[in-house]
């Protein structure tokens, strides 16, 4: 009987253990980048006056170059529009006054060669101080893989979302090692933190990124750079489809000025307060609530899909 209250004492406490540094943890995901840490000096972090911001046209990379563009960096812009960089880099030189350059580029058909030719050598004639790995796809709705009818568009997410990430990471560190400074941050998702029923293969690009920045983070971090995976939830996007914004739905510019002010103060984040709220109740969440839960979102988000679809004709 003295045994097994002995090995049941211990049991009790390993197990009170285990739950107090779990809870530990989610309070400083949720109160230290947000609450608590002094606002990064993205400058002293960075090394560099460069920012270079992939998918920089439209929303998340618009508001990440134009508030870095307000913070002081010149900025670099690649997307696959011309027309559409030529606008953004005049918002922004008018605006905050700094040197823009734009690369025009395709992601989703570019091979190994177009990125040597196209960006690398433009990127090495310049001091790479932050990158922003943002661009990436998503399908329009939610669907079971064998019903998924654009197997082209599973194919583009699995290239936009996963080859860039790589690629420029890979070439931007060549000259933030030497240097021992630079930040890289990866836009991931909070639909890549779990098993999210509907979206296979997005889900599963975005918790490829997730995972190589937290490799890479292990990786670099001796050498004084910083690389941070952020996971937002709904923004107010194209790609979200939601209009109106609200406290656990911001906008672009809501967002990316709550998540600039994590960078270097923890390696993974949502980024935004209200977004890390639902990560930690994902991942609370019992695994049959989640799929639950996903599958009335799922349904809700099909039909409002093909409902615009019909207001649209």
């Amino acid at each position: 009987m003295d045994c097994c209250d002995c090995i049941l004492k211990y049991v009790g406490g390993a197990a009170i253990s285990i739950v107090a540094v779990y809870a530990s943890k989610v309070v400083y995901r949720l109160m230290y980048p947000f609450f608590i840490a002094q606002t990064p000096n993205l400058h002293r972090l960075a090394g560099a006056k460069y920012a270079v911001i992939t998918g920089s046209t439209d929303e998340i990379g618009k508001a990440y170059a134009t508030q870095l563009a307000q913070k002081g960096f010149n900025i670099v812009l690649i997307s696959r529009t011309q027309s559409k960089l030529e606008t953004i880099k005049k918002e922004i030189e008018d605006a905050a006054g700094v040197e823009v350059e734009t690369i025009a580029f395709d992601f989703t058909n570019a091979d190994v060669k177009d990125y040597e030719r196209i960006i690398f050598e433009k990127l090495r004639s310049l001091e790479i101080g932050i990158l922003v790995n943002n661009v990436g796809t998503a399908t329009d709705y939610p669907e079971i893989l064998h019903k998924t009818v654009d197997v082209q568009k599973n194919r583009d997410i699995n290239i936009m979302n996963t080859l860039p990430v790589t690629i420029l990471s890979q070439e931007v560190l060549k000259q933030m090692v030497p240097r021992k400074s630079g930040i890289i941050i990866n836009i991931g998702s909070l639909l890549g933190s779990d098993l999210m029923l509907g979206w296979s293969v997005y889900s599963s690009t975005k918790k490829y990124i997730s995972h190589l920045s937290g490799i890479l983070h292990k990786e670099y971090s001796p050498f004084g750079i910083t690389i941070q995976s952020t996971c937002p939830g709904l923004i107010t996007t194209n790609l979200s489809k939601v209009k109106g914004s609200s406290t656990f739905v911001p906008t672009p510019s809501t967002y990316v000025h709550s998540a600039l002010n994590t960078v270097g103060n923890i390696q993974e984040t949502a980024g935004y307060f209200p977004h890390q709220l639902e990560f930690e109740v994902i991942k609370l969440l019992p695994t049959f609530v989640l799929d639950y839960f996903m599958r009335a979102e799922n349904i809700v988000a099909k039909e409002n899909h093909f409902n615009s679809i019909v207001l649209n004709h």
